[in-house]
């Protein structure tokens, strides 16, 4: 017996559906779970992944002596082929099959894009081969059905865009650790600017879930690198122009959020103030000093700089604000799963900041237990708090 039968024979048990109500959930339940069984279509997916690897492998054993005008002639045969039965496909009611296609074939656009590079002996960087690829792979993404093709072609065009946007702002890459920073921050900027333009248009209306995705992860990655940059006294190598990109997002992202008619006045102001302040931290030199409390280099200093100037002091914070401003905005919208991990980052952040400004009490048996009793008060507080936060974050849209 499955859970969902369970749990039908329970309500029907208290009442709360009839024998006819459910005989139609379990149907529909049943009717679903056959329409989205997506291992299985990820597995075929993966499968067709791994043929064309395994062609294209036995082809580099004999590639020296393959002329080039063959390659190319075979290449451009596959796809040709690959499009037509993907389009023939289309018509049909066999969409794991169309879908498997698609990848088959954006995978295969991708190697040709490799092979006339290397036959024509085109330098240029991966960043930039992939963004030619999501260019001129999108049109035919757009007909797949199933989120794994959507997925992956929005998951490597973040990567290609964002790269490429900083290296055209810096002039050209060089260790890719010195922007690393900046193409931290223009990752969540442009998949949240870019899952807003999705929303919108009908068309692209499918790749919105992985953009939003995607935005969630970048964000809790750019927030968590730049804490630890702060909070570290890191040195960091700081050009006004491989943030650019970033900058310019940030106010196309604004604008949208402003212009998006379902989102309430309160949400927009906690979304837009998010943003700046993520931007703010970013810099340097706006909110921070340069100077450090209870790092090591700043415990090697003769005199220790006072708590209300001290970055690793203000980056904690700085980020409890942001999460805490993104937490109200997720609260209120009904993103539940996003509510509850929020909440407990926040929490986890206050335990991190109390180890790390008090960590030669927390050497001592003493402190040892009040670090283990302050951990179980901010777990019991979050468990218990949660739903009246989330109560009273949907409350002030009201």
């Amino acid at each position: 017996m499955t859970m969902i039968e369970k749990k039908l024979q329970v309500w029907e048990q208290q009442g709360l559906i009839n024998g006819d109500q459910y005989e139609a959930i379990l149907a529909f339940e049943q009717g679903d779970k056959q329409n989205n069984n997506w291992w299985l279509y990820s597995l075929l997916m993966l499968g067709s992944a791994i043929i064309g690897l395994g062609i294209i492998s036995l082809i580099a054993a004999n590639w020296v002596q393959i002329p080039d005008s063959i390659k190319l002639g075979v290449d451009f045969s596959c796809l040709l082929a690959l499009a037509g039965v993907i389009f023939w496909y289309q018509h049909q009611t066999k969409h794991l099959i169309s879908d498997t296609l698609i990848v088959a074939f954006i995978l295969l656009c991708l190697a040709s894009i490799g092979l006339i590079a290397q036959i024509y002996h085109i330098n240029g960087r991966w960043y930039h081969a992939i963004l030619l690829w999501s260019m001129i792979t999108l049109p035919i993404v757009l007909f797949a059905r199933h989120l794994f093709v959507h997925f992956l072609w929005v998951s490597l065009f973040i990567n290609a865009a964002v790269w490429s946007s900083v290296d055209l702002a810096a002039g050209q890459l060089r260790t890719a650790m010195r922007e690393l920073p900046a193409v931290l921050l223009l990752a969540p900027l442009l998949s949240a600017s870019l899952y807003l333009l999705a929303r919108r248009i009908a068309l692209l209306h499918k790749t919105s879930s992985s953009f939003f995705f995607w935005f969630q992860i970048s964000a809790l990655i750019a927030l968590v690198a730049i804490d630890l940059i702060r909070s570290g006294d890191d040195t960091q190598i700081f050009e006004w122009r491989w943030y650019l990109p970033a900058w310019i997002t940030a106010a196309l992202l604004i604008g949208l959020i402003l212009s998006r008619r379902s989102y309430r006045p309160l949400n927009k102001g906690l979304l837009i103030a998010a943003i700046i302040l993520l931007i703010l931290y970013y810099h340097p030199d706006i909110l921070f000093t340069g100077e450090t409390r209870y790092t090591f280099s700043a415990l090697d200093a003769s005199a220790r700089t006072s708590i209300w100037q001290a970055d690793d002091i203000r980056a904690p914070i700085l980020t409890i604000f942001i999460l805490f401003l993104y937490t109200i905005h997720a609260g209120n919208s009904g993103y539940h799963r996003t509510f509850n991990l929020l909440t407990f980052l926040i929490g986890l952040r206050f335990v991190a900041l109390y180890f790390q400004a008090m960590g030669g009490l927390a050497a001592t048996g003493v402190g040892l237990i009040l670090s283990g009793l302050m951990i179980i008060g901010i777990a019991w507080f979050w468990y218990s708090s949660r739903d009246r936060l989330q109560h009273w974050s949907k409350e002030l849209t009201l």
